[in-house]
């Protein structure tokens, strides 16, 4: 599909998706300011040219930040049924990827007193943030045990020219494997990769199981191995063709506040303390290394109010996961007609999912099957028949007023205890906004022939 980050850009650039930004822009809300108004306007990705106070610096800003510019980077069509029926085409397929000795990543190499984080035009993203944030860069490290690879998205708060923080808490493979590490007295190797291959980016949002490399997937989407090359001083292996990899060792025991920080529902992280905000803290890392091109181009991705590059990255990822995981629920794989995870839920936690019912009891099962999902983090559940569109609001609204029947069709999952969370989002619930089988009391009204009138 894409030779690398940059061939991506190119690629965009033919398809008039993406902008040149000549003007000078500061990285103090300036460029998240870019990217926020093409996320809200359906926009093309930036590319800003003239970084105040960072000389030779470019910035790519919104890569992923719209549908369209999704559809683009996997290779479908721009609809969001099609989308997610790319996502299903390519998630569960593995091609390994191919060790080289070298690439244009290495072309600078940088050790001990050279690695200097602050020389980065690292953005500060919203007016709450506590910090500058890393955001956009996919971490790739090993587990422990098993030496089997995982990439993800995490941000990192920058705490002094060699290190930084690493927001990874569990259930998320990363701050798993950073535990499994500290049970043995170790830090964790980890290589957070700017500017990699947009199959990988992708492939990185995919509830994969532990144990399966998201680079092999990425191999998958773009239906060739990804090249990689060894870090320098961790052992991990990251994206030949990258633009920037900052490598790093987690230091066991050790942690930071993070946050505030503008999240993906578009409210604010848990802030520093408070009787009802306690502390989140975070691991730190140490920077051991800083590999890059010549003439590197840094990456920006912003979160905060749906819909964001963030909440693009996620969306078809979890709506592949969902069929997935609804697979074994129904009678019949294909009795699943459609997911959709909501833009107001921050394409994260609300998810309504069309079926062709065939009992009364599979929306039930359905609910409570999604709302157990540790991993896919569902707080609401809406399931309709196959006759609501589940992308269209009202209609989905339509259905839960006319067939829902509170509270016999309302499931409701028991607050649970987790400290990282806020009270309102520890109970969750589902609504049935199905039809009773047998019953044209709930069908839709339907005025036959509209399609044939060519009079207005």
């Amino acid at each position: 599909m894409y030779k690398d980050f940059r061939s991506y850009l190119d690629y965009l650039e033919t398809k008039g998706k993406l902008c040149r930004v000549k003007k000078e822009v500061g990285v103090r809300y300036e460029i998240a300011a870019g990217i926020r108004k093409v996320s809200d306007t359906d926009g093309p990705a930036l590319l800003f040219e003239n970084i105040k106070g960072y000389p030779g610096w470019t910035v790519a800003g919104g890569v992923y930040a719209t549908q369209k510019l999704i559809a683009l980077a996997i290779g479908a069509e721009d609809d969001e049924a099609k989308i997610t029926q790319r996502y299903l085409e390519f998630d569960q397929k593995q091609v390994k990827p191919k060790l080289v000795s070298t690439g244009p990543v290495k072309e600078i190499v940088l050790k001990g007193n050279e690695v200097d984080l602050s020389k980065f035009p690292i953005p500060t993203y919203s007016e709450l943030d506590c910090a500058p944030y890393l955001t956009a860069g996919v971490e790739i490290a090993k587990h422990p045990d098993t030496g089997k690879q995982n990439a993800s998205i995490h941000r990192r708060i920058p705490l002094g020219k060699d290190r930084l923080s690493l927001q990874a808490p569990s259930p998320q493979q990363l701050g798993l494997m950073i535990q499994a590490a500290e049970e043995k007295g170790q830090g964790l190797g980890v290589a957070t990769v700017m500017g990699a291959p947009p199959e990988l980016t992708i492939a990185s949002q995919l509830n994969a199981p532990m144990g399966v490399d998201e680079t092999e997937i990425a191999g998958a989407l773009r239906g060739e191995p990804i090249e990689v090359v060894k870090c320098e001083t961790i052992d991990v292996e990251v994206p030949a063709s990258a633009e920037i990899v900052i490598e790093g060792i987690t230091i066991p025991g050790e942690r930071v506040p993070d946050g505030p920080f503008g999240e993906v529902m578009g409210t604010y992280g848990v802030a520093w303390s408070g009787p009802e905000a306690p502390s989140t803290l975070q691991p730190v890392m140490k920077v051991t290394a800083i590999t890059m091109r010549k003439d590197a181009i840094f990456q920006a991705l912003l979160t905060g109010m749906p819909l964001t590059e963030n909440s693009c990255l996620k969306k078809w990822a979890l709506a592949a996961s969902t069929f997935r995981a609804l697979s074994p629920v129904v009678l019949y794989p294909e009795d699943i007609k459609a997911v959709n995870i909501t833009k107001a839920g921050g394409t994260m936690h609300h998810v309504v999912v069309a079926i062709h019912k065939r009992h009364e009891g599979t929306p039930r099962d359905i609910i409570y099957t999604l709302l157990g999902q540790l991993r896919l983090i569902f707080w609401r559940i809406v399931v309709v028949d196959e006759d609501i569109d589940v992308y269209d609001a009202e209609q989905v609204e339509w259905a839960i007023m006319s067939r829902a029947q509170i509270p016999k069709s309302l499931f409701v999952m028991p607050p649970y205890w987790d400290p990282n969370a806020s009270p309102i989002n520890t109970t969750k619930w589902g609504i049935d906004a199905t039809a009773p089988m047998a019953s044209r009391k709930y069908y839709r009204v339907q005025v036959p022939g509209v399609e044939k009138v060519d009079y207005v």
